[in-house]
């Protein structure tokens, strides 16, 4: 019997396909794609009190990120790494990936945010690292380092 497959839309450190695929194992189809009406932020709090990455919904703003078609049974181990559910959940979103229809997608978003946090600078750098990996504009790139409070 196949495995069934699902879209899994990664926005921060899963951007690097290297890191994506020692996770999952397997990457079936990637594109990049934009998630509409939601903005990315740096207010998950994470181990050292720095801050993690996270989606927030917001009119009129655009998250730039991966597409990733995955096998359903790998969230065992992206959930097991992400924190699933103390850290993160995750949720169903609507996906535009560059060419092509909308897609239902799933995304992880922090349980608990906090105000006045910033990144570490290697944890930023492969955030940028995956975006400059899949072309992502450059004033899409600025906007992570206005979010991450180093612009």
């Amino acid at each position: 019997m196949a495995s069934r497959t699902v879209w899994h839309f990664a926005y921060g450190t899963n951007m690097n396909r290297a890191q994506m695929l020692s996770r999952v194992g397997n990457i079936l189809e990637e594109h990049n794609a934009h998630l509409v009406n939601y903005e990315l932020r740096f207010n998950k709090k994470v181990r050292g009190g720095t801050a993690g990455v996270n989606v927030q919904p917001a009119s009129g703003k655009t998250v730039y990120g991966v597409l990733y078609k995955i096998e359903e049974n790998s969230f065992r181990s992206l959930d097991r790494y992400e924190g699933v559910p103390e850290h993160y959940r995750r949720i169903e979103v609507r996906v535009k990936p560059e060419a092509g229809e909308p897609v239902t997608a799933q995304v992880y978003i922090a349980s608990k945010i906090e105000k006045g946090l910033r990144p570490a600078a290697h944890y930023l750098q492969t955030i940028l690292d995956g975006a400059g990996e899949h072309s992502f504009p450059e004033s899409y790139i600025g906007e992570i380092k206005t979010a991450a409070g180093t612009a």
